[in-house]
């Protein structure tokens, strides 16, 4: 067993030990931010295309889109409209805007045909304009499918972290479940590292505590996971009340490993917990029901309802 004593290194080094904010937030971010190098070399597009939000995505992508056919529509009108066969507009809005469309139609090689280069200058510009929109639309592609085929654990946490019964005693607990109904993990294993504030020498120094798990890991998650720490005298929650624990400012990190058939290769997930999100004196309840054809079924939208234990 681990003695509650000991503290092991998880990778926030010492320098964490007076920062009062939680380490990692809800998403698995970690909550360090790194200072000291320009945007270039500390920012990757790639990544940040690949991780943001898909309407956040779609939105760089048109805007793209319509910011480089208006660059292109101003190469044309500065070329001279003259150079655009075909061009009907009476006014120099209508002008542009038949330039603009003209644009569209060039880098996605559509070419509806009423306007054509007119001109070498013309001409230079679109086949250019053609060769970006080539390169431009083969990167969304690969953007997309990069989106599409990054593995990723869709884990589904409980809001709340539990001290609960447990068989004798108590246990830390929280829930698991996969999310998705047709990805399927198994190997599923669960590491819980207790971040807390402990005097030392009259100072409060932030300490790494690993919990001992009752099951730390499962073959088969078909079915949600209530993961248990029990506290006994080996834990460093013994003897530590719900007070003493918001005190102390404990945050409860959380990394899971698992081997998703979907994609054929291990995916994590990283959560954490503060004492404010600890309930104590509570039980989760039950999930699990059974259909008319005698299958189990478990409603996922109760895996964070509990029910104070008296």
């Amino acid at each position: 067993m681990q003695n509650k004593t000991e503290s092991k290194e998880i990778g926030f080094g010492s320098k964490t030990s007076q920062q009062r904010k939680r380490l990692i937030n809800n998403d698995g971010s970690f909550n360090v931010h790194r200072t000291g190098q320009s945007m270039w070399n500390s920012t990757s597009i790639y990544h940040a295309l690949i991780t943001m939000k898909w309407l956040k995505f779609y939105t760089c992508i048109t805007a793209y889109f319509i910011l480089v056919n208006l660059v292109f529509t101003f190469f044309y009108c500065l070329a001279g409209i003259e150079g655009l066969r075909g061009v009907e507009g009476a006014t120099t809005m209508d002008k542009f805007l038949e330039a603009f469309f003209f644009s569209t139609q060039t880098i996605s090689t559509v070419g509806f045909g009423r306007l054509s280069p007119g001109s070498h200058l013309v001409s230079t510009i679109a086949a250019l304009e053609s060769l970006l929109g080539l390169l431009g639309f083969a990167v969304v592609t690969g953007l997309i499918y990069g989106r599409f085929s990054r593995p990723k654990a869709r884990i589904l946490f409980s809001e709340k972290a539990l001290i609960a019964p447990f068989k004798n005693g108590t246990a830390f607990q929280f829930r698991i479940a996969n999310r998705m109904r047709n990805s399927q993990m198994s190997d599923i294993e669960a590491r819980v590292t207790v971040a807390k504030f402990e005097m030392e020498n009259g100072v409060p120094i932030r300490r790494f505590r690993p919990l001992e798990l009752e099951i730390k890991k499962i073959i088969f998650f078909p079915m949600a996971w209530t993961v248990n720490h029990p506290i006994n005298e080996n834990s460093p929650l013994y003897g530590m009340t719900q007070e003493d624990i918001k005190k102390s400012e404990a945050e409860f990190m959380i990394l899971l490993n698992g081997f998703d058939d979907t994609f054929s290769q291990n995916v994590t997930a990283r959560f954490s917990y503060t004492s404010d999100e600890l309930i104590a004196g509570a039980k989760f309840v039950s999930i699990f029901g059974e259909n008319k054809d005698g299958e189990i079924t478990q409603d996922l939208s109760k895996i964070s309802d509990y029910e104070v234990v008296k």
